[in-house]
């Protein structure tokens, strides 16, 4: 979080502007504080400078809150303004990884070996940065009236609401030639959704285009947040493929818990 101190006549017209990003007419705000123009472009110019309302069209010009101004709390007293800052991706990592390995699994009925993060690894040749997805999560999918289990190596783009845009697709498209399902995973903060609603359905489109999935969340631990709004097309990779995905991507105890688990459903196929 990060704090905008406000002064008094910043804060009182920001206070004045609806909350739901409606634009409010610069003569009407004026006549409603009862302030001269001088007064009240200083206060105008003052909001503008923090990026906290936009300039909307209007007869003599109209004021509304910015995208970011909906993400905020207002301390009246201080006269102050907390803001929660764009976050860095690799911040998100850790609690998605934890969530895909909870909820998200259940929720999939997939029975995972293991779930990591690949994004970072250092000299470790991997085919260069668009091979490596920054989450894998590998495991099996049974089914009630189905015999066999199916297995899947499911890759994840994750890209926070400030780096919305289709490349990520394209990022994703490059993971799924050497496994079985590629998503998009989007910080969506539901309080900036409108700002970004164009973005979005741009990528969407494209994800619909490739066969790569979309879920969107706005808190990266909690997946009652998380909405799959493109699903993955499963690809029919090469098991070469696959086998050589996880020997380049996946760190050593992550191979070898593949290994143990693909050693006990053998032996249960067996039985």
């Amino acid at each position: 979080m990060y704090e905008l101190q406000l002064s008094t006549d910043e804060y009182r017209l920001l206070v004045l502007l609806p909350d739901a990003g409606d634009p409010l007419g610069n003569t009407t705000a004026r006549r409603q504080l009862g302030w001269t123009k001088y007064r009240y472009g200083r206060a105008r110019q003052g909001l503008l400078d923090k990026q906290l309302v936009l300039k909307a069209p209007g007869q003599g010009g109209a004021l509304r809150r910015a995208p970011i101004a909906e993400d905020l709390s207002i301390d009246a007293a201080a006269g102050a303004t907390t803001i929660r800052p764009p976050v860095a991706e690799s911040s998100l990592y850790a609690p998605i990884r934890e969530t895909l390995q909870s909820e998200w699994a259940e929720n999939r009925g997939f029975h995972s070996f293991v779930v990591e993060e690949t994004a970072f690894q250092g000299r470790r040749k991997t085919g260069g940065p668009w091979t490596r997805p920054d989450l894998v999560a590998i495991g099996t999918k049974t089914f009630k009236h189905v015999p066999h289990q199916q297995f899947e190596v499911v890759t994840f783009e994750v890209k926070p609401m400030a780096q919305l845009n289709a490349i990520a697709v394209f990022e994703a498209l490059a993971h799924r030639r050497a496994s079985t399902h590629a998503y998009v995973l989007v910080e969506h903060r539901n309080m900036l959704a409108a700002a970004y609603a164009k973005r979005l359905t741009a990528l969407k489109q494209a994800a619909r285009d490739h066969g790569v999935g979309v879920i969107v969340f706005d808190d990266p631990g909690d997946y009652e947040t998380w909405d799959e709004v493109v699903v993955a097309q499963r690809s029919e990779t090469a098991p070469e493929l696959l086998n050589d995905f996880i020997e380049t991507q996946v760190s050593q105890p992550g191979q070898e818990a593949i290994e143990r688990a693909i050693e006990k459903s053998r032996a249960w196929l067996v039985e």
